[in-house]
């Protein structure tokens, strides 16, 4: 155990305690796989702090992910009561990490500065309690969306065909762009529709469904899970989306002659095509937003 390459007595004696924790806790062989970031992580310890800091301090110098990669250490750490772990805390660290990448991410100055602007009244809303960080990263993540597909030149504002363009290509950010559209309405004047009509988006939903459904048709890379084409075959044959696929319960069966699936949900048994059933005849199975197929209850 290299305990000389610490220059405080606090680390050499909490990376000697911890040594012996992880030697009981995991067994010789294991706990020496990951001695060598285990040492790094108390290195830093003792080169920045020589002794631990808090949380909101290795927060802001190891990352919400580097707490995570030194998982074991953190988890001591806690045990001994040494830190004080607030979830919280860490949630709102990756928000702003990733709030702080989107505002990064635009490639030219034009479209940074409607987003920075759009950032900047966003960031009043939060001082003022009005919204909280996640809601913002969302609301910057559809603006963000939207900016690349519009492709601006420098002083053009977005156009409604850009508009309507990421509606149809992404209907479900609607709500969350109708924030960057009013900004935009009243920082810019732009007289951009704040959303689109109910049939209209209805419609969108449906297409965009229906293409995610073809797309697994011509997946190169073989057929697609099953698990996969019942989450999107519930999308379009049923408007039902954000389903999840480890939470899915199926089985095969056949219906009017067609083979398929059964799928429960919310107390419902749903009925969906197979995927071969589907590329025979998908005309006959096409449906519009007014044509859900039922479901029964169990």
């Amino acid at each position: 155990m290299n305990l000389a390459g610490f220059t405080s007595p606090r680390i050499r004696q909490l990376y000697e305690s911890f040594s012996q924790w992880l030697l009981m806790r995991n067994g010789p062989h294991k706990a020496a796989l990951n001695i060598n970031d285990h040492y790094r992580f108390f290195a830093q310890l003792d080169a920045l702090w020589g002794g631990v800091p808090t949380y909101d301090q290795l927060l802001k110098t190891f990352g919400a992910s580097g707490l995570r990669q030194a998982e074991n250490p953190m988890r001591w750490l806690q045990e001994i009561r040494a830190v004080t772990v607030s979830a919280e805390k860490r949630d709102e660290h990756t928000e702003q990490r990733r709030v702080s990448e989107m505002l990064s991410e635009l490639p030219d100055f034009w479209s940074n500065q409607l987003l920075h602007g759009y950032h900047a009244e966003l960031a009043l809303r939060i001082e003022r309690s009005e919204t909280d960080l996640r809601s913002v990263r969302i609301a910057l993540r559809a603006a963000v969306n939207f900016l690349k597909l519009a492709g601006l030149v420098p002083q053009a504002l977005p156009r409604m065909k850009a508009l309507e363009a990421f509606w149809r290509r992404s209907p479900g950010q609607v709500a969350a762009v109708t924030g960057f559209v009013g900004y935009l309405n009243k920082t810019y004047s732009a007289e951009l529709q704040a959303r689109p009509e109910k049939r209209w988006l209805e419609k969108a939903k449906w297409d965009k469904a229906e293409r995610e459904l073809v797309a697994l048709l011509k997946n190169d890379s073989g057929e697609a899970p099953e698990s996969t084409w019942i989450v999107k075959g519930l999308a379009y044959f049923h408007d039902i989306r954000r389903v999840s696929r480890k939470a899915l319960v199926y089985r095969p069966e056949s219906f009017n002659g067609m083979a398929g699936f059964s799928v429960e949900h919310e107390g419902k048994v749903l009925w969906i095509p197979s995927a071969s059933t589907y590329t025979r005849d998908p005309v006959a199975l096409r449906i519009t937003p007014e044509q859900h197929p039922p479901g029964r209850r169990r």
